[in-house]
């Protein structure tokens, strides 16, 4: 699962518990829910592109990941 940022746009911000209902059916784990129309959750990467496929996302910013190598490890 990777953890997702949904910006909702604001002409939908009246139905924001039904959005944020819609998309958990379409499988967001939502952490946080916050009035100002920003959700943070957690979403499997195929569900991902549904989610930013619904008319009531202006944005959807996926976590970044890193993988840093062990303090020993050798120089690359």
């Amino acid at each position: 699962m990777r953890q997702i940022i949904i910006t909702i746009s604001e002409i939908y911000l009246d139905r924001l518990n039904i959005v944020a209902e819609q998309l958990h059916r379409e499988g967001l784990l939502i952490i946080k829910l916050y009035e100002f129309g920003v959700i943070i959750g957690m979403a499997e990467e195929e569900v991902i592109p549904k989610i930013r496929d619904h008319k009531e996302v202006a944005s959807l910013v996926e976590e970044k990941r890193v993988n840093i190598p062990p303090p020993d490890s050798e120089i690359q």
